[in-house]
């Protein structure tokens, strides 16, 4: 469904994307076939060292957010963006979408609330955009674009989105400020100290707290922070999605990942920080 003037931009020469049936393509006729799930791929060839979440990690982060653990998260997040941002037209970025899952229901609330949302995701990792896309077809009315592309070149036109979402995501200051809006919002959301500190204890010999950085990124200024923290109780199986979907899957020992296999249940925090930010 297309129902606005956002395009994506085209990674070669800049120029606006058109949609067409299963491709994008710009004036210069440089073209980009969508996959069957509907996202395409923009990195450049020479782009290709980056790697994104592979099929088990994005198998464990959708198995556990459908869960509904991190729903708290998600509607502090819902009532930020109802409140600081009121215009009926809106363009959704979220940088590092992942399965899309929060931006998926964060769009949908917007329009429930009468916005007329634009969404686009962009994350490196094919197989979560498969996942994302092919969801948002089956579950949203709005316009939809899902890219593969780099935090460092975003195929989005100068102040053309007005609400960025980067959640648990690298951040890349001075790109977000160039496809902001200036009276844009860009709403983050990351570990506090405690988050998932039992499931370190439960692992690591030495675990480590989080350190959280609670300011505004380069070119932008703190305007609220809202402290998200509960706890929850896990089975095995979930605890083992929790872990697996975190950036600890990587890098933790087989030995130190096999501690899990023999927890039957356990309470752990989950501790978030939602910082909105507005460009200086």
């Amino acid at each position: 469904m297309r129902s606005s003037d956002f395009a994506l931009q085209c990674p070669v020469c800049g120029l606006p994307l058109q949609k067409e049936t299963g491709r994008y393509r710009c004036v210069k006729n440089h073209c980009f076939d969508c996959a069957r799930s509907g996202y395409v791929n923009l990195l450049l060839r020479q782009s290709h060292r980056l790697r994104g979440d592979d099929p088990a990690m994005v198998s464990a982060r959708r198995s556990f957010l459908e869960k509904g653990y991190y729903r708290p998260l998600l509607e502090a997040a819902g009532e930020v963006l109802l409140r600081e941002y009121g215009t009926s037209s809106t363009v959704v970025l979220d940088v590092g979408c992942g399965e899309g899952w929060y931006s998926r229901l964060l769009t949908q609330q917007l329009a429930e609330n009468g916005r007329k949302p634009v969404l686009v995701g962009v994350d490196i990792s094919p197989s979560a955009l498969q996942y994302a896309a092919k969801r948002a077809a089956e579950t949203l009315s709005c316009e939809h674009h899902w890219a593969v592309a780099s935090i460092n070149r975003l195929p989005a036109a100068d102040a053309s989105v007005q609400l960025l979402l980067n959640f648990f995501a690298p951040c890349e200051p001075k790109e977000f400020a160039r496809v902001l809006h200036p009276q844009g919002v860009l709403l983050r959301a990351i570990p506090l100290e405690k988050h998932l500190w039992e499931l370190k204890e439960a692992v690591y010999a030495q675990p480590y707290e989080n350190r959280p950085v609670i300011a505004a990124p380069e070119g932008f200024v703190l305007s609220d922070v809202r402290r998200i923290a509960y706890t929850v109780t896990l089975s095995g199986e979930d605890l083992a999605a929790l872990f697996d979907m975190t950036p600890y899957a990587r890098k933790t020992a087989p030995a130190d990942r096999e501690k899990l296999l023999g927890v039957e249940h356990l309470t752990i925090q989950l501790a978030f920080g939602l910082l909105v930010c507005r460009r200086q």
